[in-house]
């Protein structure tokens, strides 16, 4: 870091220190896939309706909403990492829930591109319209 430090002005040190600390937060789709079939301690969280949750969601995810998450969480169990999604990747409730939980000492982390990234990659699903 120091021969960044040398080199990057302030604000380009800033960026660097924010995307170290977003990437630590975040998971690909490879790595959940990974993570569920080799039964890691994880819980996962799908934020969308249960309409489209039904139809399709990553296997063993949970379908909660960000209201039932503001109301409780204890269901939850703080010894496994929360990995939470959304709809796609302009979709920012995955990020509130994420903060939520963050908030309340859960080890949380965000599926980057959130349902629509998975899906895309052909992974494991389970639900009515597989």
């Amino acid at each position: 870091m120091n021969e960044l430090q040398n080199e990057l002005t302030k604000e380009q040190l800033q960026a660097v220190e924010y995307f170290e600390k977003k990437l630590a937060y975040e998971m690909g789709p490879g790595l959940l896939k990974s993570a569920v079939e080799s039964k890691q301690a994880i819980t996962v969280i799908d934020m969308r309706t249960p309409e489209l949750y039904a139809a399709s969601h990553v296997p063993g995810a949970v379908n909660l909403t960000l209201k039932q998450l503001q109301e409780s969480t204890a269901s939850l169990n703080k010894d496994h990492t929360i990995i939470v999604y959304a709809y796609d990747i302009t979709c920012a409730l995955s990020t509130k829930a994420a903060l939520l939980l963050a908030k309340q000492g859960f080890a949380v982390k965000e599926l980057y591109g959130n349902f629509a990234e998975y899906a895309a990659g052909k992974y494991p699903l389970e639900g009515t319209n597989i």
